[in-house]
């Protein structure tokens, strides 16, 4: 109720009559619904979650008291009972998502109203995490760090991309994990070039770069752990000196990471860094991303954005450098954002070398 009661005070600011909830991690986040539905959000606090058949009785047991469960009649709500408890409000309607299609016919029964989207008020208050939402990402990080210690022992000649997969899969969820939180990577020899792996079941070879991004999921908050290995006790010191630029841009960006910095600055750190090592077009992505109920949330941390960091956001720093059709390197850990700097929230080791 309390972040209902936030939200409330954003769309008063804006003026807004009512506000409109569409996405899973948003209906969780001010109902504690997991399932798929809409919620109303009014002005003056009435928050109707309508849902299918299907789901009501979830609905029932988990959205928290106050507030009104309808079960909807039809599979499409957009056109039945919420249209029609949307048209009998007078001004604008905020929402956080919509496709075309719905956008469309929601818009066509409200004639005179119109839907405006705001995601910008629900991530003011996502991208800032409270206690119970940093214990859930810390639990979620340290059955990461598990599932990133042994993943080494798991590297040897022989085995497969996919055996090596559904081992971690499996450390995961014996840990504690109530899912992964994402498609695990694994990504070996040229394949490790490609920032998400690729297609392909590739067995390992002897002196393989190995790309291992994972994540755990508890309570719907998740962690994103990257590490690289190299199969074996040698590796060729190109691809060497390349991991420690890559190591070297990431402590540097972190040590910059701290409430009031804006996120282009840290990006450009470890992005002039890998410059200054020659390396600048092979660092194709951005250094992070914010993480929590969703993988990828704001902020930004990219060359363009106009994000800030703020205390108690959770963050990755994930820089990487690709080499077309011959390795990749990538190093990432989820992050607590401190008035003062960063804490590592994933604490799994940075050894390369399987053997």
């Amino acid at each position: 109720m309390e972040r209902i009661k936030r939200l409330l005070e954003l769309m008063e600011e804006r003026a807004f009559s009512a506000y409109l909830l569409t996405l899973p991690e948003n209906l969780y986040y001010f109902t504690g619904f997991k399932g798929e539905g809409a919620a109303v959000i009014m002005s003056d606090g009435t928050v109707k979650l309508y849902t299918l058949p299907l789901y009501y009785e979830s609905a029932v047991q988990q959205a928290i008291q106050g507030i009104d469960i309808i079960k909807t009649k039809t599979h499409d709500m957009f056109k039945d009972e919420l249209a029609e408890e949307l048209g009998k409000l007078v001004g604008d309607i905020g929402f956080d998502y919509m496709d075309a299609e719905s956008f469309w016919k929601m818009s066509s029964k409200l004639r005179f109203l119109h839907l405006i989207p705001s995601s910008e008020l629900v991530w003011k208050l996502r991208s800032i995490k409270d206690e119970n939402e940093l214990e859930n990402i810390m639990k979620a990080a340290a059955i990461s760090d598990v599932g990133m210690e042994v993943a080494p022992d798991l590297l040897s000649p022989g085995v497969t991309e996919q055996d090596v997969k559904a081992e971690l899969t499996e450390e995961l969820l014996r840990c504690g994990a109530d899912r992964v939180a994402f498609d695990i990577i694994v990504a070996s020899g040229a394949k490790s070039s490609l920032p998400h792996g690729g297609p392909g079941n590739r067995q390992l070879q002897a002196g393989d770069v190995v790309v291992i991004d994972l994540g755990a999921s508890v309570n719907e908050y998740s962690a994103d752990v990257t590490r690289t290995f190299f199969v074996g006790d040698k590796v060729e010191d190109k691809i060497e000196k390349v991991y420690k630029v890559v190591e070297e841009a990431k402590n540097l960006a972190e040590e910059h990471m701290m409430a009031w910095v804006s996120t282009s600055f840290v990006d450009r750190v470890a992005r002039q860094f890998i410059e200054n090592a020659g390396l600048i077009e092979y660092f194709v992505h951005s250094l992070g991303h914010g993480i929590g109920l969703s993988v990828h949330e704001p902020p930004k941390i990219s060359p363009n954005s106009k994000d800030l960091f703020a205390e108690n956001m959770v963050v990755t720093c994930e820089p990487g450098v690709y080499i077309p059709k011959q390795y990749g390197i990538r190093l990432e850990d989820t992050l607590l954002i401190k008035k003062d700097g960063a804490v590592r929230l994933s604490k799994a080791p940075f050894h390369p070398y399987t053997h």
